[in-house]
């Protein structure tokens, strides 16, 4: 699930599809036997601001649209803030789901013990992101909002919901403060200040 616009989200699923591919196809199979690999990206925001429900990602031939390029890959962004009348009410089930946490059927119930199993296992979260991939991702993101617009509101948000993710991974307090030292450009007492204001609250 992404909670912001970060405006990279078509290169995140390009990746997440190449981590895919050693298993959609074993040595010695046909090509024609590759497996179908699918990224649903749950967001937030109207990452194209066209008011739909799921926005379905399709490669094409260029200069003939209506010639679609089958390569095994689907793409899909759920709006969780667009027009679910216009969907199967399965899609609304899920988008009532994601926006208020209301189960309404039995896939949003499946859906909602499924995320609560993850949430309570730290062990289970760690198969979506490495500690390795949830910090570089954070870092990333962290540095180009620091160069734009210093030490604001928003980035000390950032700062706070990073520390509850890395504790979630189970880094211990050394580790999270010097990433924080790192990747948020504080120094040690900046960066001791904010873990303990974040745990003292957590």
């Amino acid at each position: 699930m992404q909670n912001k616009n970060h405006h990279d989200i078509e290169r995140r699923m390009a990746i997440y599809q190449g981590k895919f591919e050693n298993q959609a196809l074993y040595a010695g199979q046909s090509f024609s036997d590759r497996r179908q690999t699918v990224v649903l990206f749950l967001c937030d925001h109207d990452v194209y601001n066209l008011n739909r429900a799921y926005y379905k990602l399709i490669p094409q031939l260029e200069g003939y649209p209506e010639i679609l390029i089958d390569n095994g890959e689907t793409n899909v962004i759920v709006n969780l803030k667009g027009d679910a009348s216009k969907q199967a009410a399965l899609n609304q089930e899920m988008l009532t789901y994601f926006n208020d946490g209301t189960v309404t059927g039995k896939f949003s119930a499946a859906l909602d013990q499924a995320v609560r199993e993850v949430k309570n296992d730290a062990k289970k979260g760690e198969i979506y992101m490495t500690i390795e991939e949830y910090a570089a991702r954070q870092s990333a993101y962290a540095r180009e909002e620091g160069r734009k617009e210093g030490r604001t509101e928003e980035r000390a948000e950032k700062e706070v919901q990073t520390i509850k993710g890395l504790v979630t991974l189970n880094l211990d307090k050394d580790q999270i403060v010097k990433f924080l030292i790192d990747n948020f450009n504080l120094d040690r007492q900046e960066a001791l200040a904010t873990y303990e204001r974040v745990m003292a609250t957590a």
